[in-house]
């Protein structure tokens, strides 16, 4: 019995150091608002950039993000830079989410998210600022591929070269939030995501 149980230890063990690492990844997608800021935030740009820590099926992911109006005044080619369209006003998030991961096959894995956020407006909603909470849930398709890829797609089909775990996602969530204004009554609102993403690093 107590073989049995060192066995089976040492297993765990294993499995729990071959998930074990660190990541960093960026997903893009389109945002859309239904309540009281619907005029304000309508349809954003969804761009978020992560890091995280993966230990097992659990990780810790620190993020930040932002929602960007896609009616840009002032900027380059229409979309880099400037200010929002007169009317509307862009978010940026900051915050970090909790994440289990359930593995489905050798590559394919389903996960949940969700962790607290700092958030701040511009624009039409300059001077705003507040707290939210998010939650998403997505799938992710993972394997180890040549690191070299990264500096010109063709490497990753070389034989030689270190490996990294590298990662496409999509991924559907939820931000809840409540901003206040000096003088100004507060917004209590909600903005749903569809985003995909990749991303690299030791496990994710």
């Amino acid at each position: 019995m107590l073989r049995a149980a060192g066995a089976l230890a040492v297993l765990a063990s294993a499995a729990a150091h071959a998930d074990t690492g660190v990541y960093i990844g960026e997903s893009i997608g389109v945002g859309l608002s239904r309540d009281e800021l619907a005029g304000v935030i309508g349809q954003p740009m969804h761009i978020r950039v992560m890091a995280g820590v993966r230990l097992g099926n659990v990780a810790i992911e620190p993020w930040i993000l932002g929602d960007l109006q896609q009616d840009r005044d002032g900027a380059w080619r229409g979309i880099v830079g400037g200010e929002p369209a007169t009317g509307s006003a862009d978010l940026e998030h900051y915050g970090i989410d909790g994440k289990y991961i359930l593995p489905l096959d050798a590559r394919l894995s389903a996960y949940v998210r969700g962790g607290p956020s700092i958030v701040a407006a511009n624009g039409a909603l300059e001077g705003y600022r507040g707290y939210g909470f998010g939650v998403a849930g997505g799938l992710q398709l993972s394997g180890r591929v040549r690191a070299l890829g990264f500096l010109w797609s063709p490497l990753f089909f070389l034989n030689q070269g270190p490996k990294v775990t590298g990662a496409l996602f999509l991924d559907q969530g939820w931000d809840f939030f409540r901003l206040r204004k000096p003088g100004a009554p507060p917004i209590h609102s909600r903005i749903g995501h569809v985003s995909v993403g990749f991303a690299v690093g030791s496990a994710f």
